[in-house]
């Protein structure tokens, strides 16, 4: 293997342990809320209008069955309702709930709180530099290389 491709392996192995971390540090800061990190993607991601469940797994980069088990629970928990979409009668589209509006609104400050934090650990230059990094090597993989 050639230099670039032990350093991209390396990498990889890297993001793999920051995802479960940073899933970790969700879970802690929804805990209050009775919601687990993927629980509150899945909330986060209907936050802006109603969605279908395919589209919540587009969004959030997750298959379409933990979205629809995540849509389930959170329907269960009354912070999110399925209404009919007016373009496509087989799929419904979730939206959140007064209850589930609220639950985020008290979630907002804890996320802030938590990444003004965390975010001292690097450089602004090096956080931009990383995201645009991620976001290439993602898109490349979307594209199937």
């Amino acid at each position: 293997m050639n230099a670039e491709g032990a350093r991209l392996t390396e990498l990889v192995d890297e993001v793999f342990r920051l995802a479960d971390a940073l899933t970790r540090a969700g879970d802690d800061i929804v805990a209050g809320e009775g919601l687990t990190a993927a629980r509150w993607l899945t909330l986060g991601a209907v936050a802006h209008g109603p969605v279908s469940v395919a589209g919540i797994a587009r969004r959030r980069g997750m298959r379409r069955q933990s979205a629809a088990e995540g849509v389930a629970a959170l329907e269960r928990a009354g912070l999110v309702a399925r209404i009919q979409d007016p373009s496509d009668a087989r799929a419904p589209l979730v939206e959140l709930t007064d209850q589930g509006r609220a639950t985020l609104e008290r979630i907002r400050p804890l996320r802030t709180e938590w990444a003004e934090r965390t975010a001292r650990f690097a450089e602004p230059e090096e956080l931009s530099a990383a995201l645009e990094v991620a976001r290439r090597l993602r898109a490349e993989l979307e594209r199937g290389q």
